[in-house]
């Protein structure tokens, strides 16, 4: 009997098709991403997503423990910051951003009604890693 193999791409990024957008010495530098937000922001993309890598998610979590205390960082999960949703992927050394957000549409809007409102339930997200 033939064994056969099918290969199932995963949809998160590895370090050898995408490469860190940055790297950070010894501590988190907000700087730095805020250049990388602005550069993408000028050429038309706004990014969704902050990938950080171990050692990255290591020194967010520092910063912010600075800030606000240990205790409230003891996870990334659900953080958002710079606008970006935080996900820590399973790397050693990593930094990206992704996503792209897009105004919402706002034709059909009669006055004093929100950008919001203008959003169906069915719409569409997609992930878009570059």
């Amino acid at each position: 009997m033939k064994h056969i193999t099918t290969q199932n791409p995963s949809h998160i990024p590895d370090s050898v098709s995408l490469a860190s957008e940055a790297v950070l010495v010894e501590t988190w530098d907000s700087g730095v991403l805020a250049g990388i937000l602005r550069r993408k922001s000028q050429s038309g993309e706004s990014p969704t997503f902050l990938l950080l890598g171990r050692r990255e998610a290591a020194l967010l979590r520092s910063h912010l423990a600075a800030a606000f205390g240990e205790e409230a960082v003891v996870t990334l999960k659900g953080t958002y910051y710079m606008g970006l949703e935080v996900v820590e992927i399973d790397f050693p050394e990593f930094f990206h951003t992704g996503g792209i957000k897009r105004p919402p549409r706002l034709s059909g809007l009669s006055g004093g009604g929100s950008a919001r409102a203008g959003m169906d339930s069915g719409s569409i997200w997609r992930l878009q890693l570059e």
